[in-house]
């Protein structure tokens, strides 16, 4: 049985908190077009996959909850919250709208809306930082 588009990023959201981004791979198509508010947009798989390896070394904690979806075929809208974790303590929690379309068992598109009013300005700065280098 093959699973819809909101049990993939379901999975997908699960497999962030593993930190591992060979684990998050299968989950995006090559030409995944992906765009943050605050990170800008990333284009194909190993753009991607890199921004996240640098998130991933970036915080102790990081973790994405799935509170909501809406799914129409391919496409998922989900609410969720991220829980990112610093060296100095703390949990920030940041809610997110999501956009993803879904084709072949893979995130193709990922839109992705955080509610930056909580967000000190120091963590959005990172974030651009992110987004901008090119290991």
């Amino acid at each position: 049985m093959s699973q819809n588009a909101g049990d993939i990023i379901k999975a997908f959201a699960g497999e962030i908190a593993a930190r591992d981004v060979r684990r998050l791979e299968s989950y995006l198509a090559d030409h995944v077009a992906a765009r943050f508010d605050v990170a800008g947009e990333l284009s194909g798989r190993p753009a991607l996959l890199a921004f996240w390896r640098r998130l991933f070394q970036s915080y102790v904690l990081f973790e994405l909850h799935i509170v909501r979806t809406i799914i129409e075929d391919n496409l998922v809208l989900a609410e969720s919250v991220y829980l990112l974790g610093g060296r100095r303590g703390g949990v920030l929690p940041v809610k997110a709208i999501s956009v993803f379309e879904v084709e072949a068992g893979a995130i193709t598109l990922w839109r992705d809306h955080a509610d930056l009013s909580e967000v000190p300005a120091s963590e959005t700065d990172r974030w651009r930082r992110l987004g901008s280098a090119r290991w």
